[in-house]
């Protein structure tokens, strides 16, 4: 009985550590935002199996762009953002219910446009 027991903690202790690594933590930690000179915003997604949704916001949450994407060989998306009007966008990732935000500000001068890191 008592082996039986102990091996029941075992499972349960073993579950719980496995229980830390959600999508959403998987998902922030594989997940990029790059943006360079030439006014374009790159995201970069390692591979993982799922399917996702990919969207820009304003800063009203209003989706200015969205598709749905396959993670499974990664993505490498590139947007342009020459056409936006200057202000601060969220690209929003989407997959198995967990949702990845990152933020960038398009400044009027588009040499001066960045990343904000979350």
């Amino acid at each position: 009985m008592k082996k039986v027991l102990m091996l029941m903690l075992g499972l349960v202790a073993g579950t719980a550590s496995f229980a830390e690594t959600t999508t959403s933590t998987i998902l922030n930690k594989e997940t990029r935002l790059v943006m360079n000179n030439n006014q374009k915003l790159k995201l970069y997604v390692q591979p993982l199996q799922a399917k996702g949704d990919v969207a820009i916001l304003n800063a009203s949450g209003q989706a200015v762009y969205k598709t749905s994407v396959s993670l499974q060989k990664g993505l490498s998306q590139q947007f342009d953002f020459s056409g936006l009007s200057a202000g601060t966008y969220q690209v929003s990732l989407t997959t198995n219910g967990q949702t990845v935000t990152k933020t960038f500000v398009v400044q009027a001068n588009p040499n001066e446009s960045f990343v904000m890191q979350d």
